[in-house]
């Protein structure tokens, strides 16, 4: 009596391996600034948290990245004042905020099948993947800084950098050649000048500018500065 032959398909559906995801997400995320890095984390624990339908088991709970991102806030406002050891406390949560960001690119690059929507809606924004390499983009400079119409307010014009997908525009009161605390806010599209409201007049502002690239994050501008009226 013969022996059955061997289930040859099972065999191969058995060792084969699942393709690597073509979509990457951008990293870098140890190039921001912690409140830069606040907001990163915002926009992903409402993309992840938001759509269950595509990533309903993460590494890392939504809410969980979402509360670390209000502590690192926290921590951030509480250093302001020098102490070492609020500055340890911010670095720390800094630090835990990064490892959950590159846990969760991992698995949103993992479940959203290659698909440029799924990915999207995970708030991670995906590296190119054309044939042309991307290049690094370039730290972008500003157009303009001047008064806006009410006391205390600056508007800022950017120009538009050459493989820019968004910007981050920071700025600080400034002691002499030495900015004090940065504050950071996002700024999608620079079409239109941003005007940043609730500074304090008679007082000198330095301002910075970065772009976020396929590749990351550039760096900082040289620093501007404006006397606020």
């Amino acid at each position: 009596m013969s022996s059955p032959a061997p289930n040859t398909t099972a065999a191969s559906a058995a060792t084969t391996t699942k393709k690597p995801a073509s979509l990457k997400a951008v990293t870098g995320f140890g190039k921001l600034d912690a409140n830069a890095l606040v907001n990163t984390a915002q926009l992903v624990a409402k993309g992840i948290g938001g759509n269950p339908q595509y990533f309903g088991n993460p590494p890392v709970d939504p809410e969980a990245l979402k509360a670390s991102a209000t502590t690192l806030s926290a921590a951030i406002l509480a250093a302001m004042d020098g102490g070492k050891s609020a500055k340890t406390i911010r670095e720390k949560q800094r630090k835990m905020v990064i490892q959950d960001l590159n846990l969760l690119a991992v698995y949103v690059q993992n479940v959203s099948n290659d698909d440029p929507a799924i990915f999207a809606a995970s708030g991670f924004t995906a590296k190119p993947t054309g044939k042309s390499a991307p290049q690094p983009v370039g730290a972008p400079t500003f157009r303009s800084l001047d008064f806006g119409v009410n006391s205390g307010q600056i508007v800022v014009s950017v120009k538009a950098q050459p493989g820019a997908k968004s910007y981050f525009i920071r700025y600080a009161v400034m002691a002499g050649a030495t900015p004090g605390a940065w504050t950071t806010i996002a700024a999608a599209s620079i079409q239109k000048p941003v005007t940043i409201s609730g500074l304090t007049p008679t007082t000198i502002y330095g301002f910075q500018v970065q772009a976020l690239g396929a590749l990351g994050y550039s760096d900082w501008s040289a620093i501007t500065t404006i006397i606020c009226i």
